[in-house]
């Protein structure tokens, strides 16, 4: 049981906290904001003299100067917007034999028109023999990793399915997904072979998505990315590189480090407006087949209750390199949140779609140990399992 009484001293303690944090971010945000400027002005020699230094950090690719900003365009009608989503249930050490559920979820609307919209979900149970369908190395256990990875290219797929499907001629369409488009979770299982098959398998949609001519972008809401924060840390010698001899350094200015990227551009776009669409740099990146390479832009979304926030959307480089298509996706990203009150409806319509609530979570189980025990078999599922479910006291 909380005690909220208990905290009082440390929530003073925190209201301090927060607001030498907030001043720090204000300096922060200042000094981001002429560095951006300077590096707007010069941004080819930056991009060449980042390529050269290799820095260790992750610093974003200039393909344009960094200052450019797009207002918001005009969503075409009618117009196809497809979504995907997916849920797990995580492999329990107290639950033997081990398994692991996945639910990826479906939504089509076409805008626009009476045509009814577009709605599923697929449950899809897996255990360690069934792996060998999916995975061809032998991984020794059910990772959290290889189940995030698994669910992900299992929402691609979905994601690409649904295009497909509710694709109609001559009618524009944006198919989003939930989330970041590069395969950050693959790297560390300590299996070589099985991420570079995760990865494959996964940027084979991405490809599917590019011969289909289906444009595809991910949303990613508060990102905690840093990027560009680092590539103005270069440019003001705060990241392994002296800086351009026409940008002034503070010596009592306070260091980017610890600023994100969405409160750079909070400070630079006004609502509507997208930022200027960067590279990642990301090593990952460098198993992703030529045109599937991950591109995003950062996005000011309105709220009628307050300043809104700030979002990454990724693309592949072959829609980044089509104005018009980064239009598209521009446009229904922003109708698409002003639907869902400050998100994007279709990515909230899935997720309600593919959610497992705790009732279901239960339901699920009750449902496997009677379908074994009625196959003589004798699920193991622990008494510390058992204990958390129907506490004593």
């Amino acid at each position: 049981m909380l005690d909220l009484s208990r905290l009082r001293d440390q929530l003073d303690s925190f209201e301090e906290y927060e607001a030498e944090v907030r001043d720090r971010r204000t300096e922060q945000q200042r000094r981001a904001r002429a560095a951006l400027r300077a590096c707007g002005e010069q941004w080819t020699d930056v991009q060449a003299a980042v390529e050269a230094a290799e820095p260790r950090r992750l610093v974003a690719a200039l393909r344009e100067a960094p200052t450019t900003t797009t207002p918001a365009p005009e969503r075409p009608t009618p117009i196809t917007v497809v979504a995907t989503d997916g849920s797990q249930i995580y492999p329990d050490r107290h639950v033997d034999p081990m398994f692991f559920l996945l639910n990826v979820s479906q939504v089509g609307f076409q805008y626009g028109t009476r045509e009814e919209p577009l709605v599923d979900a697929e449950p899809r149970l897996r255990f360690q023999d069934d792996l060998s369908a999916h995975v061809d190395e032998a991984l020794g256990s059910m990772t959290t990793e290889l189940v995030s990875a698994l669910r992900d290219e299992m929402e691609l797929e979905r994601l690409l399915d649904a295009a497909r499907t509710a694709q109609v001629d001559e009618r524009p369409l944006v198919a989003l997904a939930d989330g970041t488009l590069i395969r950050w979770m693959i790297r560390g299982m300590n299996n070589e072979a099985v991420e570079e098959q995760l990865i494959a398998r996964y940027t084979e949609y991405l490809q599917a998505f590019q011969r289909d001519g289906l444009p595809l972008a991910s949303y990613v809401s508060m990102p905690a990315t840093t990027e560009v924060v680092n590539l103005l840390r270069f440019v003001v010698g705060e990241l392994e590189a002296l800086p351009p001899e026409d940008v002034a350094v503070t010596p009592d200015a306070p260091p980017l480090d610890g600023l994100l990227d969405r409160h750079v551009f909070d400070v630079v776009l006004n609502p509507g407006e997208r930022s200027a669409t960067f590279g990642s740099t990301s090593h990952i990146q460098r198993s992703y087949p030529k045109g599937s390479e991950v591109h995003y832009f950062y996005l000011k979304v309105p709220s009628r209750a307050g300043p809104g926030e700030m979002s990454r959307v990724e693309v592949p480089k072959w829609v980044a390199e089509d104005e018009r298509l980064l239009d598209r996706i521009h446009a229904t990203v922003l109708r698409e949140c002003e639907k869902g009150e400050g998100y994007p409806l279709a990515l909230s319509e899935a997720h309600e779609r593919a959610v497992i609530r705790a009732s279901e979570r239960e339901a699920f189980f009750r449902l496997m140990e009677r379908r074994l025990r009625r196959a003589g078999l004798s699920p193991t599922d622990s008494r510390k399992r058992r204990s958390k479910q129907a506490p004593r006291v």
